[in-house]
C-alpha cells in the first residue's frame, strides 16, 4: 500500500469515528476575503468529532485554549476550510496525515482593515486615521482573538497609567492579502486593535494586537 492509499483509508477511518461519536457539520471553503461563511461557500456536510489537542476525551478544555484535534474525512477538506456545528464554528488549521486535524475554535468575528495613506507628501490637514477613507481587506471572518502577547501604555506614558492590553487573533491566510503592520482588526463589538506584528504558518495567520484607546 502506497503512501497515497494509506492516507486515503486513514481519512476514512477518521470518517467513520466521527459518525459514530461526532456531530454533523457545515464545511465552507473562503473565496476570497469576505464573509467566508455565506451560504454560498458552503459545500459539504460531514460529522466532526473534536478531541483535546493531546488525544484526551477524559477531561474538558483548558481555558483560553482554541486548539482541538478533530476526526472526520480529510480527504474532502483543505486548510482554511471553516466547519460549523453544534460546538461552534472552527476553521482547519493543519492537515498532517496519519495526524488527526488540528482546527482553531473561534470566538469573534473580525474585519482586516488598512488606513488610507496621506493624501499629501509633506503638511497634512489632519494626522488621525479616518474610519471613511480606511480600505477593507477582510470582511466577517470568524477567528479566535484572545488576550495575550504584546501590550504597551497610554500615550501619556505615566506610571500610574493602566498599560493597553496585547491580544493574539488566529485566523485563515489568504492568498490574495497580506497583512501589514499597523493594519487595524475590528470585532463585532465594535473593539478596535492596531496589528503590531505578523506571523503565516502554513495557512493561518497569527496577528500580535495591542487594543486600540480613544
Amino acid at each position: 500500500m502506497d503512501g497515497t492509499r494509506l492516507a486515503d483509508r486513514l481519512a476514512y477511518g477518521a470518517g467513520c469515528a466521527a459518525r459514530r461519536v461526532g456531530f454533523v457539520h457545515d464545511a465552507y471553503r473562503p473565496l476570497g476575503g469576505a464573509m467566508p461563511i455565506d451560504a454560498a461557500h458552503r459545500f459539504l456536510r460531514l460529522a466532526v468529532a473534536y478531541v483535546l489537542p493531546g488525544g484526551s476525551v477524559a477531561g474538558t478544555g483548558a481555558f483560553a485554549v482554541p486548539y482541538r484535534q478533530a476526526w472526520a474525512d480529510w480527504s474532502y477538506l483543505q486548510m482554511g476550510d471553516y466547519l460549523v456545528g453544534p460546538e461552534g464554528t472552527a476553521f482547519v488549521a493543519m492537515i498532517e496525515p496519519p495526524k488527526p486535524m488540528l482546527v482553531v475554535m473561534t470566538n469573534a468575528v473580525v474585519n482586516l482593515l488598512r488606513p488610507a495613506a496621506p493624501a499629501l507628501a509633506g503638511l497634512n490637514p489632519y494626522g488621525a486615521i479616518l474610519p471613511g477613507t480606511e480600505v477593507t481587506l477582510v470582511e466577517g471572518f470568524p477567528a479566535s482573538l484572545l488576550v495575550g502577547g504584546i501590550d504597551d501604555r497610554t500615550r501619556a506614558g505615566l506610571p500610574d497609567d493602566t498599560k493597553v492590553p496585547g491580544f493574539t487573533a488566529l485566523l485563515p491566510a489568504i492568498s490574495s492579502v497580506v497583512p501589514h503592520v499597523a493594519d487595524i482588526l475590528s470585532d463585532g463589538n465594535g473593539e478596535r486593535f492596531v496589528v503590531v506584528g505578523v506571523e503565516t504558518v502554513n495557512a493561518v495567520w497569527r496577528l500580535s494586537l495591542v487594543q486600540a484607546v480613544s
